[in-house]
């Protein structure tokens, strides 16, 4: 075997165990909570759900706000550093800065056109964290097919927690 070969055979185990090891640091499994009362009506309201892999109908996730921000198609979108870091998978790492995504849908008035039909007549009433709050989110544990990423979307219900 050359030397080149040998290089390079070295470089593709250092990257294989490299990817193992992220791996296990971000699993993205769902949270071990099981909770029974999410709002089913809410997926009505969810924008292009198909883009939703559901991989736990209802659960409940614990953490700090890092921030807010109102997205175009109605949503309210909260990152948060979750308390179990299982529930964070590699794209939540790299991407959301290992944080999960959490969408509370129709949160204000849509004004992505494409939005405006799931969210017609419907506006949901959570109560908005700050960055910093420690919360509690309800809701469903999916994978953003779109992005990569996991969430809890949609969000039944914001728990303040002291």
């Amino acid at each position: 075997m050359s030397r080149a070969s040998k290089a390079m055979l070295c470089m593709l185990v250092v990257l294989i165990a490299l990817a193992w090891l992220a791996r296990l640091r971000y699993p993205g499994k769902a949270p071990g909570v099981r909770i029974q009362d999410c709002d089913a009506e809410l997926w009505n309201h969810v924008y292009r759900p198909e883009r939703l892999h559901v991989v736990e109908p209802c659960t409940a996730v614990a953490g700090r706000v890092v921030s807010v921000h109102r997205e175009t198609d109605g949503d309210l979108h909260i990152a948060l550093t979750p308390d179990d870091k299982s529930v964070l998978n590699l794209v939540n790492a790299i991407h959301a800065h290992r944080t999960l995504v959490v969408e509370v849908v129709c949160e204000h008035a849509p004004s992505e056109s494409q939005a405006t039909a799931a969210c017609a007549g419907f506006t949901a009433h959570v109560t908005v964290p700050n960055a910093g709050d420690r919360i509690r989110v309800i809701g469903a544990y999916v994978t953003d097919r779109d992005n990569g990423w996991n969430e809890v979307h949609p969000v039944t219900r914001v728990e303040t927690l002291h």
